[in-house]
């Protein structure tokens, strides 16, 4: 997650795949993806490393939903509960749409009477577009299973089409290992990460995100039925990869990789994601 949510990446935390032995020595996995970065999981928790472990860091527990984000930047933290870190998204928003208007509005002061007015309109026009969308609400979700099947990264894989009012909006490649949904206790991720998509969402100023798509629903019908190793957008028409798994790699993941990092300083949830913000 970042201002947009996006440099920390909650939605999707990451995608599985596995092709080789598990032996039951072995309690994880390593994945790395098609962008080089990685995540370990274990035990229902779930680690993302961005920038091959140099960027930010983000664990989700979703067994018991909890889940903390690091700042390497500034050597910060924050933990808590999944409901915490939705009030906070939440409320950060609001505090930076309170920011942004009121630098506008300075800005808008300078102007000359005819260029003011037309900034207005344009804000005034923005505004009833949202309130349409608002009032329109969610599209109808439609999960389609197919009989199309491959492999990725060694993993079998099944492919489901996503439709939202009947237009295709993703396509996602399952995995149903049972040993993969243990790991990623999927028997929880479902309820879990529909809750921080919704969230996310909330807290996602993102004009180009779909107003008229509910993804945390998405990931509530997905995820019981496996964990995503692939997934194309097909939102506008436009045909792009959103994440891929390449590589899996089944391993011993021990505890400490799951706790925050030593030598950072525990801090608001603002500092930590929102660069230059103090709360």
């Amino acid at each position: 997650m970042a201002t947009r949510l996006r440099p920390l990446r909650l939605l999707p935390i990451v995608a599985a795949a596995t092709g080789l032995w598990v032996s039951v020595v072995f309690a994880g996995y390593r994945l790395t993806g098609k962008d080089g970065d990685q995540t370990l999981v274990s035990k229902g928790r779930v680690k993302e490393l961005s920038g091959g472990g140099e960027g930010p860091q983000s664990v989700f527990d979703l067994g018991n939903a909890r889940a903390w984000i690091s700042n390497p930047e500034r050597k910060v933290y924050w933990e808590g509960t999944i409901d915490e870190l939705c009030t906070t998204i939440k409320e950060t928003a609001v505090a930076m749409g309170k920011s942004m208007e009121q630098a506008l509005e300075a800005q808008l002061s300078k102007l000359p009477p005819e260029g003011r007015a037309k900034v207005e309109q344009m804000r005034k026009d923005m505004a009833a577009k949202r309130a349409a969308e608002e009032q329109t609400g969610p599209g109808v979700i439609k999960i389609e299973r197919t009989d199309e099947t491959t492999t990725i990264a060694g993993q079998r894989t099944r492919k489901y089409r996503v439709r939202v009012d009947g237009k295709l909006y993703e396509e996602d490649w399952l995995t149903t290992d049972p040993s993969i949904a243990k790991e990623f206790a999927l028997d929880k991720a479902s309820a879990l990460m529909s809750r921080v998509s919704s969230c996310a969402a909330a807290g996602d100023p993102d004009p180009s995100r779909p107003k008229d798509v509910d993804e945390g629903k998405v990931y509530q019908q997905l995820y019981p039925r496996g964990w995503p190793l692939k997934a194309v957008s097909h939102v506008d028409g436009k045909t792009r990869t959103k994440n891929e798994t390449t590589a899996i790699e089944p391993r011993d993941v021990p505890d400490r990789e799951f706790m925050p990092p030593a030598g950072f300083r525990k801090a608001p949830l603002a500092e930590v994601m929102f660069s230059g913000m103090n709360r």
